[in-house]
């Protein structure tokens, strides 16, 4: 005699689709958590690194990096290598990336042991800078905090955080490229996945 095989219910099927359901929903929002905890993060970050730029300034009247004393910050964006890893600047112009770093750690506003790269470094892998940045054709260079590799959603919750209103090329957040900022309203059209990084910078002084 052949023993009948039982299979699958209908019922039963039903109930392992919706286990499966839920299952992938508590993922997916356990990951729309992750990422909004780790967007908080580099906003707060960017606030807390704002805050200590004022507070030097409040100290010693220029800002980290305003080696030359014309109220911009000397440096561009780009990478450090943590030389200077201390020390303030003299009297001249001094466009070393690791400058305004240096004169925090001196000044005891951020660790004096700390690895300038490693002060840097937010929570998605990219660094903070303290720099000049150039808002496009017929303005000036304006004091800035840049933030690289910010995934498009981050960058787009904290435009809206900042600003109010979502736009790649208006307001205090930007999108930056190299040292220079978009300057014309842009819903953040280089973003063709959420998931793709971009570089902004944060006009915290005077709005170019």
């Amino acid at each position: 005699f052949f023993m009948r095989q039982k299979g699958f219910t209908l019922v039963e099927l039903a109930i392992v689709m919706v286990i499966i359901g839920i299952l992938l929903g508590a993922i997916i929002k356990g990951q729309e958590l992750i990422n909004n905890a780790r967007t908080k993060r580099v906003l707060n970050d960017l606030r807390g690194l704002e805050a200590v730029t004022w507070a030097f300034f409040d100290r010693y009247g220029r800002m980290p990096g305003d080696c030359n004393r014309d109220g911009v910050v000397d440096p561009v964006p780009g990478a450090m290598n943590n030389d200077p890893s201390s020390g303030f600047c003299g009297s001249s112009y001094d466009g070393d990336q690791d400058r305004p770093w240096a004169e925090l750690k001196t000044a005891r506003f951020l660790s004096p042991s700390a690895d300038n790269r490693d002060l840097a470094r937010h929570i998605f892998g990219g660094a903070f800078n303290i720099a000049r940045v150039w808002a496009g054709s017929g303005t000036s260079y304006a004091n800035s905090i840049t933030v690289t590799a910010v995934p498009c959603f981050a960058a787009k919750a904290i435009d809206v955080a900042i600003d109010g209103a979502l736009d790649a090329g208006v307001g205090r957040i930007r999108e930056v490229s190299g040292y220079t900022a978009l300057n014309s309203s842009d819903t953040w059209s280089s973003c063709d996945s959420e998931d793709d990084t971009v570089n902004i910078v944060y006009f915290f002084d005077k709005l170019p």
